[in-house]
């Protein structure tokens, strides 16, 4: 029995698990040499200790309940981790399995058995951790690949295919585990040329295009290969990520295509053209401008299009195309002369459009001439005879046929039937304006003191001097200054006058309407129409351009 007793002493001294007996109330009443090397403490600064002072507040309820049920069961062993606190404050993780020893007299309590577990638990935490990101990089990576929008496949440096995206299965098929050289081209060997094995060779990234006939016609694709390599660097399988290039290719075929037309309509069209950089230096000219300026193109490349414009046209010109390198027009239009090699003004209709780059910014114009100087030519002569037909048709204008007038007031019939003055109607029917007077022998019938004063000699004057002394102090009546409205002939001027005096011989007036001596006006009042001759005038002050004049009233 004492031999059996110092095995079992042996055995605890030197295990490397802590053996601890705690009494039903939790206090520690042994505890092995090893809890020095695992926990920091000496037996003797725990022995006496309640050991749930110790546990993590996080796992005492935990560790109480499997305790409790240790000293409810006696028979079944349990195990549960927990942390427990080490004397330098951290935390270790212990893996403990309680036994129930109370009715054991040697021992007389709780065997616990504790192990720590700390590293294990952290390593598998990292485990988890690194599991977890590696999936997480996994699913990133599966995404980028389905984002990008290529086929993607891996193949061994076997060429034995070990991967592929879902487009690449429906671009080619699903061929995983074939050899690539018999599932894509039917090869029984690597194929010439290869653009993996190439990468395989010198690790570097390669480019090829391949194209296929399908049903549904010719389709393109771009190939490109690239290394996959370990953590230490070697190769270890080869990635392809084949993209369908049918679309950009059409787009670049037609592309050609336009600029093939274009290239053709700038060479060969009738329509001069030219090519001019944002400061509207001429990059190029077609053939059909340099003819029309007399120039050849390397003599009007790098020249500005302001020296070959005509001086009066330039400033029109400048202000379009400030308005178009602005971008406040998408192009403009107008018409306006360049001037030729030998001097020549050379009339064009020029469209201008403006050719920007991705960002906005122009990188040319591109001007469109049309030749309009015969047409200019043609607009000048027209316009020319247009002015000499008005010219013989103002001078033809004239009244034909016979006109119906009244023998005694001389009114004509006008072409509804209607009675109006001759002066009306000729004025109606043509271009001519009358303005009255009175011809010597109506003159000498009304007024024969006015005729001969008219009429007659210097002396003659001067002998009816009195006689005109007489009309000018002739009393009128007073009919205060009111103003009233002369009116001459059609097509002249309607004089405003302040009428001074008057009376049913005549009246005496102020105006600023140069009145002639003898003169025949109108005077429209209330009572009627009125004619009379202006018998004397004379200016009321040399400042002012008003006159007094006498009018007599002619008799009918």
């Amino acid at each position: 029995m004492h031999e059996s007793e110092h095995l079992f002493y042996s055995l605890i001294q030197n295990s490397s698990d802590i053996i601890t007996i705690l009494k039903e109330d939790g206090i520690i009443s042994y505890e092995s040499p090893s809890l020095n090397r695992v926990l920091g403490y000496t037996p003797d600064e725990l022995i006496g200790r309640n050991a749930f002072d110790l546990v993590h507040p996080d796992d005492l309820q935990k560790v109480r309940d499997a305790f409790a049920e240790v000293i409810r069961n006696p028979d079944v062993p349990l195990s549960t981790p927990f942390r427990f606190r080490h004397k330098d404050g951290s935390w270790r993780v212990l893996e403990a399995t309680g036994s129930n020893q109370l009715s054991n007299a040697m021992v007389g309590g709780i065997v616990i058995n504790s192990r720590d577990v700390t590293k294990r638990i952290k390593a598998e935490e990292l485990l988890r951790e690194a599991i977890k990101r590696a999936e997480d990089e996994k699913a990133r990576t599966e995404a980028v690949i389905a984002a990008v929008g290529d086929g993607i496949s891996i193949q061994d440096t076997n060429y034995r295919v070990i991967y592929q995206n879902q487009l690449a299965k429906d671009m080619v098929g699903d061929h995983r585990g074939e050899y690539c050289y018999k599932a894509y081209q039917c090869e029984d060997h690597v194929c010439e040329g290869c653009h993996l094995a190439m990468s395989f060779e010198d690790g570097r990234i390669h480019k090829k295009e391949q194209r296929r006939i399908t049903d549904e016609g010719i389709l393109h694709y771009e190939i490109i290969a690239s290394p996959l390599r370990d953590s230490t660097g070697k190769v270890v399988a080869g990635i392809e990520a084949v993209r369908d290039i049918t679309q950009r290719k059409q787009m670049e075929e037609k592309l050609r295509e336009s600029e093939e037309r274009f290239r053709r309509v700038f060479e060969d069209g009738p329509l001069g053209m030219l090519i001019a950089d944002p400061n509207y230096r001429v990059l190029k000219a077609n053939k059909a401008l340099c003819e029309m300026l007399g120039y050849a193109e390397a003599d009007l490349t790098g020249r500005s299009i302001e020296e070959i414009t005509h001086a009066e046209d330039i400033g029109k010109s400048a202000g379009l195309s400030k308005q178009l390198l602005h971008g406040e027009v998408p192009l403009f239009r107008l018409e306006k002369r360049y001037v030729k090699k030998n001097g020549e003004d050379l009339w064009v209709n020029l469209t201008v459009a403006a050719i920007r780059g991705q960002e906005g910014g122009v990188l040319y114009a591109l001007g469109m001439v049309e030749n309009i100087s015969r047409r200019k030519l043609a607009e000048q002569e027209r316009e020319r005879l247009i002015r000499d037909l008005q010219q013989a048709l103002d001078k033809a204008k004239t009244l034909h046929g016979l006109l119906p007038m009244c023998a005694w007031c001389k009114k004509v019939r006008n072409d509804k039937g209607y009675w109006q003055k001759v002066e009306s109607y000729i004025q109606e029917h043509s271009d001519a304006a009358f303005t009255h007077g009175i011809c010597p022998e109506c003159l000498n019938k009304v007024d024969p003191a006015t005729a001969m004063e008219v009429l007659e000699s210097d002396k003659d004057r001067k002998r009816l001097k009195p006689e005109r002394r007489r009309f000018e102090r002739k009393p009128f009546t007073e009919a205060g200054n009111y103003r009233f409205r002369l009116k001459e002939a059609k097509g002249q001027p309607v004089l405003n006058a302040v009428i001074h005096d008057i009376s049913d011989a005549g009246m005496c007036i102020w105006t600023e309407y140069p009145l002639e001596h003898s003169g025949v006006v109108i005077f429209n009042d209330e009572a009627g129409e009125k004619t009379g001759i202006v018998k004397w005038k004379e200016k009321v002050s040399v400042d002012d351009n008003t006159c007094r004049a006498g009018i007599e009233f002619l008799r009918n």
